[in-house]
This record gives C-alpha cells, structure tokens and sequence, in this order.
C-alpha cells in the first residue's frame, strides 16, 4: 500500500511543481530502481520535470502487465508513464488516457557480429535470424520469409548469438542498442522501414490537460540536446546505416562460432581481453606461437591446455577469424 501519494499539482500559471512517475524497478534499458543507471526514461522524467521547475518522484511498479501499470495511472498512484506507441489503435479503447508529444521513434534492428555479420534485410535471407516472440521484429521477419527462430526474452534471443545458434538478431532499437553497447564485437543497423516506426510518448490521464501541455512544452525544448544526448547513453540511437561487410568464408564462420562459444568468455567477444584474460587481438606471434599457446596454456595464469579439446585446424582457424576481427573497417 502507498502510504503518501504524490500527484502532480500546478500553480495558477499551470506550472507542474511536483511530478510522480510509474516505472519499473527492472527493466533495463528503459528503468531501474539504480541510481547509477537508472535508465533512459527515467532519465528522461527527470529531465521533463527539470525543464518545468517541477520535483520528480518514483512510483516502482512492475510494467510487463499494461492493465497494471496503467491502472497505478488512473488511481493516482502516478501522473505519468513513459513508454506507449502514439498509434489510435492503442488510445481508441482507452478513454482516460492521453498521450505526450513523441520523445523518441522505436525502429527495427539487424544486430550481428562486427566480422562478416547482416548490415540490411536482403543480407539475412540465407541465414537464420534470432527473434523475440510476439513481437514486431518477430512479425517483420515472418513476413519476409527469413530462417528465424524464435526465443521467450530478448536476452534468450541475444544470448543465442553469442553462442553462435543464430547468425543475426532482428530486435526493436532500444533493446538492439543497449545489448551492443555492452556487448563488443557486434553492431546495429536499422533496418529502414518507415512504416514501421513507432514513435513513443509519455501517457497521462486525459483529465491532466494541463500536465499534457506542459510535459508537450518540455519535450519540446529538450529535442535538441538533451534527449539525443540521453538516447544514445543507453544505445538507442546507436543504429545506423554500416558499410557492407565482407562475407566470412566457411572456416572462419565456424572459427567465429568456436570462438564464441569456447573463448569468448573470458577474451571477450570482440577478443580485446577482460580483467580475466589477454587482449588477442594484440597477439604479436606467429600462427604457429598462437596454436603452441592455446594447446599449452600459460602456466600461472587462468589460460589452460585446450590440446585434446580444441584441434590443431580449428585453433589456426580462430587465429585467422581473430586477424580478421582486428582488420574489419566495420569493427566498433
């Protein structure tokens, strides 16, 4: 039970003075109770409230069910959501609601490997696509046809190109961009179809016309710099057209697996190392040391023997994927 409410109150002028949001305590890219990173839209409210003089405060609710958050909405508990596409189809049969100027437009995304990955549609024909089920990306790539193969979560559905089960991900921006910049050796390309685009806005009780106005107002001083700047923090704006990536022949697309799967834990996807163990990609030796180290390991360091576990041609294999990864133009 919320024991002290907050709604939003203005002044004679209209001015908001103390401003209440519903927003998800877990839900990375978008909210998170983590001061730290407390994620883009949060960031935004904040920023919403900063541009009207006004005191922003935190309602945590969970939001994977709508009906709830939005019932959090019209019984007071807050007075405003971020987050809902500006579509009639989704205000038509909610009458006490009404939604904000857009703060940011949600586009589909092709995300694969930095090294011989998609970087457009037409790229993903032969290969098969990760996707997250019942979502527009999932319908997108039914629609044309594509391999696809379908996982419960987005982090299932990154997870699965890690591991090298899917060649790509098609996935919507803001969950596109957040896993590729925490995740090198992998990139994002928007896949340019204007028709659908989602732009998203704030919702809040059709009866708050005032709140709508001045959050309108806000939204709209803040589009320059301001909500760009928090965007891309958070990778949302990170996609864009790349240049066309050389295909990667069949040994280093299996060497590409292999790595991801056996080494990147601990080098990283993108092979630049971790706290954990070296950067490869600044390997100075021959193929032949490379292949000597892997098999031996590095005694008093946590690189074990791989002799026996990985062959002699696979390991020449992941030095040659790895040669590449450091070359490509399209690395991050």
């Amino acid at each position: 039970m919320v024991a002290i409410v907050l709604i939003a109150t203005t002044s004679s002028a209209g001015e908001v003075r103390r401003l209440r949001l519903c927003a998800d305590p877990s839900n990375l890219p978008f909210s998170s109770r983590d001061a730290r990173e407390p994620g883009f839209e949060v960031e935004i409210a904040r920023a919403i409230a900063a541009a009207l003089d006004a005191e922003l405060t935190v309602h945590w609710v969970p939001t994977a069910r709508e009906i709830i958050v939005l019932r959090q909405l019209y019984e007071g508990r807050c007075d405003l959501v971020m987050g809902f596409p500006i579509t009639p189809g989704f205000v038509d049969d909610k009458p006490r609601l009404s939604l904000s100027a857009p703060y940011y437009v949600m586009r589909q995304v092709v995300v694969s490997s930095s090294v011989g990955g998609a970087r457009s549609p037409e790229d993903l024909r032969a290969r098969i696509v990760g996707v997250q089920a019942m979502t527009l990306s999932d319908q997108l790539v039914h629609e044309r046809g594509f391999n696809r193969k379908v996982y419960v979560t987005p982090d299932a559905t990154f997870e699965a190109l890690v591991k090298g089960e899917v060649d790509a991900v098609v996935m919507e921006s803001p969950l596109a961009g957040w896993f590729v910049t925490r995740n090198a050796g992998f990139v994002a390309t928007a896949i340019g179809d204007p028709a659908r685009d989602l732009k998203i806005g704030a919702a809040v009780r059709k009866a708050d016309g005032d709140l709508k106005e001045s959050v309108d107002r806000a939204i709209q001083q803040l589009a320059a710099a301001t909500l760009p700047g928090i965007l891309g923090r958070y990778g949302v704006t990170l996609a864009q057209a790349s240049p066309p990536a050389a295909p990667l022949s069949a040994e280093l697309r299996a060497a590409r697996s292999t790595f991801l799967t056996q080494c990147s834990q601990c080098h990283g996807t993108d092979a630049m190392g971790t706290a954990a163990a070296s950067n490869l990609q600044a390997f100075k030796g021959s193929e032949a040391d490379f292949v000597r180290t892997v098999q031996n390991g590095r005694p008093g360091t946590g690189m074990t023997p791989w002799k026996g576990l990985i062959s002699e041609d696979d390991i020449r294999a992941i030095a040659r994927y790895i040669k590449q990864l450091a070359t490509d133009p399209a690395r991050p």
